[in-house]
């Protein structure tokens, strides 16, 4: 992506930058709109519910842009989407903070979950092009995530009862427009793009492609792996502090500084994950981190104040570093030429299935109480690591071409827990 200085190293390294930052930048545009819910509910008189179903909208178009964003990047470059992604990002966070009515509004949160949407799977695909080291990449690439989660509700709070909501979501584009301007001056790659390959026809994302990437037992296993973690994740930050203080007792600053400690947790072991997950395999660390996550939900259910809760919370971040070794196990199982659509597909599949989460888990409490709920998030994980695991006992010997879902913790022929396929998808 970047030229910054001379070298091979110094252009791979100078793109995983810019990366970071760019994720950051995306997804703070998005995560500033949450805390401002009270101050837009106040400003246009609406419901929780309205609020709540832009939101729904928001992560649902976020979800449904992967697998095009991905095509596009096959067919256009990686870089362009990138930028196009900035650039409506901060268009979107802009004009949010500009929005006169609540169907303005509602209509700029769509384009904020398209523009965020675009951005990850290509952004990914380029840099796996670049490195070997997957997941470890992929770790440290996720860390601008985690930080946007730190960042967002403290700025928004700082913002927003200094100058109030509009300047809290302006700051948004602010930030896009920087990191836009970033990937500009740094120009572009030195060495010519590959010729692409594209799975989609040559014109659309076609559905029987995208059918055909995830019907693969080695995606398919990856994409119901990063639907579970999914699933955990969203529903986690979604009712983690509530779950504290109504199940657990705790005060709401106690409950608040474990929700900011579950993040520093999460943001500092992506990269471990990932690199573990290069050196000793994919599924072992990937089921390892899940038994983790299944104890630390266990506690939060069946256990009760701080001296409970310290813990778990500890063990439900170490889960939630999952990201990096299952999707480095997903772009593994990809040929170079299908990675921008494939991936996007995978993306878009266990999003969609995540984004059921808070939905779940919210009926269940409301239902049968917080302790049902949060130990469903223990029973899917431990599914998850024993289908992990039982997959390697039951001993498989062959392996799809360009997988490592089948011998599960067989080390790869490329060391790092999957076979990497190179060139055209037709070779």
């Amino acid at each position: 992506m970047s030229r910054f200085s001379g070298g091979r190293w110094n252009e791979r390294y100078a793109a995983l930058s810019v990366c970071v930052g760019s994720y950051f930048a995306v997804r703070l545009a998005q995560l500033l709109v949450s805390p401002v819910v009270p101050s837009l509910r106040e400003a246009f008189g609406v419901s929780r519910g309205a609020v709540g179903a832009i939101l729904t909208g928001m992560w649902l178009v976020y979800a449904c842009s992967q697998a095009p964003s991905g095509a596009a990047g096959d067919r256009y470059g990686p870089r362009r989407v990138v930028l196009v992604a900035l650039g409506c990002t901060a268009v979107a966070a802009l004009a949010l903070a500009a929005a006169p009515s609540l169907l303005t509004f509602g209509a700029f949160a769509l384009l904020l979950g398209m523009g965020a949407g675009l951005y990850y799977t290509p952004a990914t695909a380029l840099l796996a092009a670049r490195f070997e080291d997957v997941g470890r990449v992929i770790g440290v690439h996720r860390v601008g995530s985690q930080a946007a989660g730190l960042v967002a509700p403290a700025l928004a709070a700082l913002l927003g009862a200094r100058f109030g909501w509009r300047v809290a979501l302006g700051s948004g584009a602010i930030v896009a427009v920087v990191v836009l301007g970033a990937v500009l001056v740094g120009g572009r790659s030195r060495s010519r793009p590959r010729p692409t390959t594209r799975t989609d026809g040559g014109a659309a994302v076609r559905p029987r492609t995208l059918v055909g990437v995830l019907s693969r037992p080695a995606v398919a296993f990856s994409t119901i792996l990063a639907a579970v973690g999914e699933f955990a994740a969203l529903t986690t930050v979604s009712f983690l502090p509530t779950f504290l203080v109504d199940h657990h007792g705790l005060p709401l600053p106690t409950a608040g500084a474990l929700f900011g400690a579950y993040f520093v947790v999460v943001a500092s072991l992506q990269p471990v994950s990932g690199w573990f997950s290069d050196r000793f395999g994919r599924d072992a660390v990937t089921a390892a981190l899940f038994a983790a996550g299944a104890v630390g939900y266990a506690t939060l259910a069946l256990g009760s104040g701080l001296a409970a809760a310290v813990p778990a919370v500890a063990l439900v971040g170490i889960a939630m570093a999952w990201g990096p070794p299952v999707q480095s196990r997903a772009v593994d199982a990809l040929a170079d030429a299908e990675r921008g659509v494939g991936f996007g597909a995978v993306r878009t599949g266990y999003i969609l299935v995540g984004a059921l989460g808070p939905v779940v888990v919210g009926t269940l409490a409301d239902g049968a109480g917080w302790g049902v709920g949060f130990g469903l998030l223990a029973g899917v994980l431990t599914l998850a690591a024993v289908a992990l695991v039982g997959a390697q006992l039951v001993g498989r010997g062959r392996r799809p071409l360009g997988s490592g879902a089948f011998g599960l913790f067989t080390p790869s022929q490329d060391g790092r827990g999957g076979d990497r396929r190179h060139g055209n998808v037709d070779d």
